[in-house]
């Protein structure tokens, strides 16, 4: 790989790293929508969930006293796994290069739903009612099914556990929890499937220094800054990438 592409890589990994850190979600859908562009998804996928089984695991034990273990284990878990093994299935017949267009439509429709709930929210005085079980139960299953297939499943679980779980620090530390879980699983594939190898490990432990640096980073802002305020420009971000992909795919 030429020293271009790596800092092509570093940059567009040390952004979902960030932004994995600021507000536990959307590292792996910003990488994925941004580096998708110059290099293949499951590529991507091999250099990238190393590397974030590391961001969760210390995203997990910085907040570990707020995990809720018990909303982990009885509801979204059990879900979240069912959707992943239908995913993972699917993920053997469909070629992920060629569903690029489907990925980008999957971005720009999350962008706008991010985006719609951060303009509602804007002015909102009372937090965020929880959905029906039938609609969380509905969302945790497609959010496995599009982890199984992209390893982005992260906004469609949020939409359920963000309205239950209204601390930040318990929304990141039991979202560090769950993305380890289902990378592990994620990653099993990759390397069932030879995109995880001696050469793609090599390119991420290279890219260690990016990931630690957009860890730190996010790590303070998550700290300092309003999450809601972030999530709304993570938004307006994964909708211009998305609509830049969708134009890459089309072409």
């Amino acid at each position: 790989m030429s020293t271009d592409d790596l800092l092509l890589l570093s940059l567009v990994l040390g952004a979902g790293a960030f932004v994995e850190a600021v507000a536990g979600f959307g590292g792996t859908v910003l990488a994925l929508s941004l580096g998708a562009r110059w290099f293949g998804i499951e590529a991507l996928l091999a250099w990238f969930l190393p590397l974030n089984l590391g961001l969760s695991v210390a995203l997990a034990l910085r907040g570990r006293r707020a995990i809720a273990w018990r909303a982990l284990g009885v509801a979204i878990l059990p879900m979240i796994l069912a959707g992943l093994a239908a995913g993972t299935a699917l993920a053997w017949v469909v070629d992920a290069e060629r569903a690029r267009a489907l990925f980008a439509g999957l971005v720009i429709v999350v962008a706008l739903l991010e985006l719609g709930a951060h303009v509602r929210a804007r002015g909102a005085a009372a937090a965020p009612t929880s959905l029906p079980p039938a609609a969380q139960r509905g969302l945790l299953l497609g959010a496995g099914v599009v982890h199984g297939l992209f390893a982005t499943g992260g906004p469609l679980a949020v939409a359920v556990i963000a309205r239950n779980l209204t601390s930040k620090a318990a929304l990141r530390a039991t979202l560090a929890v769950m993305w380890l879980v289902l990378n592990v699983i994620v990653l099993s594939r990759l390397a069932v499937r030879g995109h995880l190898h001696a050469d793609s490990l090599t390119t991420s432990l290279t890219l260690v220094p990016a990931m630690a640096v957009g860890m730190l980073l996010g790590d303070r802002v998550h700290a300092r800054v309003s999450e809601r305020a972030f999530r709304g420009a993570v938004a307006g971000l994964l909708l211009v990438t998305g609509a830049l992909l969708l134009h890459a795919a089309l072409a």
